[in-house]
């Protein structure tokens, strides 16, 4: 990506072999510059993004689009114009991003110089219409289709939130039939990928009987036979297709099936066509659809509220069933791992539950699935600071004497460095979304004051100060909770809200407890080990950069390539100190 943006580059780029060209495009990929961040603020707050001051996705998309945009202007400002490999990995990143604009413009140009698109163009176009916008913001907790959904994307001019795929006047089903219709027009058979748009683009508006269409059609899956029919044996056998058939089923349609019956709020019928498909065409489950169905259940779980709360509420399940798919899920021949993600969730029924232990015991799952990831982060720490001389070990980063280590300046345009840069950084906003959720699990801890009852003591007196001694790192110096006497308020150096919640530099860890429930203290023998507390990567890349900038003054560090991307701006005023609308600044 560099080289290519390179303006000393920019006759190489031009006078590159068609074929050369397309092998260095495809290098861009969106599976490397962008789905790894998609995945991991699919569970961050748009508000937690601002407040935190993360990188945002739409700051990731726009960066890599725009770069493509000026990699393209390059390559015709010196003649040439591009071709099918270079349309459809074009429209492969418009996919990824759920971009429907940027590929329209992509379309548009294809036709303009008369490339003939094939299939994969096609469904590449297509996804991004199904998943227009639904990656980022607010419209990815937005995506079950419930009538008050509908009404909101129905407008020529929706809402803010709203933008994306379009029901009724706008609907994405038209525009994805229409798009499927011109290409069978032109004689070219769609494949799996181009069948599982369609379902999905049928589930955006909540036409279930669309997709069921699509499942008996390709495939001879009766889905009412299946919800009715307990006996196998009256049931059609699905259509034969050879293992090497463009349209044998793969874990794109399971994961289709998860997706679309769990946002139209029938997790009955997603658990039965996923299990039907994958034992007749012997397609294993993979994590990832587990995932999907597990969180459409814990969506269907949850109590609604306000004034759609009846309609909203169609395809409740008990919480019981939620607790059989997770049993399900992880026990042989599946063995799915739980993600901190379905820890969360389990926490939250069991805190609407009013289980202690339950809730207790997927929190500190949780927690260990976080130092698991530290460690990881850790280990790639070590490999970037192995390019840069290993400042943090140097004396002059401690306040002692001499200068920080002066790097090889070859090392830093290398793609190991590149590429130890890329993993520790995925790695790093990893580690934060999962102590913000172990943050967000000991916030419900705190304010549920009821886990032993409503006149039982034992929650306020006994259980909850060791609460708060096992997990203060995860909660600021300034909180309060209810007691059956009153309101109980710390005032301290932090609070809800702030970029760091801790006064410390240190990472948050979990404290074992060294009382009893009873407040005997606990044998010395009979007391977990506690972990030994470190500096946090981001006071260490902080420090770093100010040591940077005293010895370099005329050096400014944001510009260099990749090294910029070390630093997330720590030393900052503290977010709530400055009162700034949330919601409008993620607007901005």
């Amino acid at each position: 990506m560099n080289a290519l943006l390179d303006p000393q580059y920019h006759d190489l780029v031009g006078s590159l072999p068609s074929s050369t060209f397309v092998e260095a495009l495809h290098l861009l990929s969106p599976a490397y510059f962008i789905e790894s961040y998609r995945s991991i603020h699919r569970r961050l707050h748009p508000a937690v993004v601002v407040g935190k001051r993360y990188k945002s996705l739409n700051a990731v998309f726009d960066e890599f689009t725009d770069n493509l945009a000026r990699i393209v202007r390059i390559r015709r400002a010196a003649g040439h114009r591009l071709g099918l490999a270079e349309y459809t990995h074009l429209l492969d990143c418009a996919r990824a991003m759920g971009d429907a604009r940027m590929a329209d413009i992509i379309w548009e140009d294809m036709e303009a110089d008369e490339v003939i698109p094939d299939v994969r163009c096609y469904d590449h176009y297509m996804e991004a219409k199904i998943w227009e916008n639904a990656y980022t913001g607010r419209e990815k907790y937005r995506l079950r289709m419930t009538p008050y959904a509908y009404r909101k994307r129905r407008f020529r001019e929706p809402a803010h939130g709203w933008e994306g795929y379009g029901t009724a006047g706008r609907s994405v089903r038209k525009e994805v039939l229409r798009i499927f219709k011109h290409m069978t027009e032109r004689g070219i058979d769609g494949d799996e990928t181009s069948f599982v748009n369609v379902i999905l683009a049928s589930s955006r508006v909540g036409h279930t009987r669309g997709i069921k269409n699509i499942l008996k059609t390709v495939w001879n899956i009766d889905t009412d036979l299946l919800m009715k029919e307990a006996d196998e044996s009256k049931i059609p056998p699905v259509t034969d297709y050879d293992p090497s058939s463009a349209l044998y089923p793969t874990d794109r349609l399971l994961f289709a099936v998860a997706h679309a019956f769990g946002t139209n709020s029938d997790i009955p019928a997603a658990l039965r066509v996923v299990d039907f498909i994958s034992r007749s065409y012997n397609v294993p489950v993979p994590e990832k659809v587990w995932n999907e169905l597990f969180e459409w259940a814990f969506v269907l779980s949850r109590r609604r509220f306000g004034r759609d709360a009846a309609r909203n509420a169609k395809g409740k399940i008990p919480w019981d069933m939620l607790t059989r798919l997770y049993k399900t899920m992880t026990s042989a021949p599946h063995n799915v791992r739980p993600t901190i993600e379905i820890r969360h969730k389990l926490a939250k029924t069991a805190w609407d539950r009013c289980r202690l232990n339950e809730f207790q015991s997927h929190m500190r799952a949780g927690y260990e699935m976080l130092k698991e990831t530290r460690q990881k982060r850790k280990a790639a720490r070590l490999v970037v600071e192995e390019y840069l001389g290993r400042p943090f070990s140097s004396p002059a980063f401690e306040g002692g004497q001499g200068q920080l280590p002066v790097p090889d300046v070859s090392l830093l345009r290398s793609r190991g460095f590149m590429e130890a840069i890329n993993s520790y950084d995925v790695l790093r906003l990893a580690t934060a979304q999962q102590t913000l959720i172990i943050e967000k699990m000991a916030k419900l801890l705190l304010i549920h004051h009821r886990w032993t009852g409503r006149d039982n003591p034992r929650w306020e007196r006994v259980l909850l100060p060791r609460v708060i001694e096992e997990w203060q790192d995860f909660l600021p110096r300034s909180f309060t909770y209810n007691t059956r006497g009153g309101l109980v308020r710390f005032w301290g150096e932090t609070k809800w809200g702030q970029r760091n919640i801790r006064p410390h530099q240190n990472i948050p860890i979990r404290r074992p407890p060294t009382t009893y429930e009873d407040g005997a203290p606990i044998e010395a023998d009979k007391k977990e080990a506690e972990e030994t507390p470190e500096t946090d990567d981001d006071y260490l890349w902080d420090r770093y950069r100010q040591l940077l900038k005293e010895q370099n003054p005329d050096l400014d560090v944001h510009r260099l390539q990749p090294l910029n991307r070390l630093f997330w701006d720590v030393g900052e005023t503290p977010f709530w100190e400055r009162n700034l609308n949330i919601e409008e600044e993620g607007k901005t």
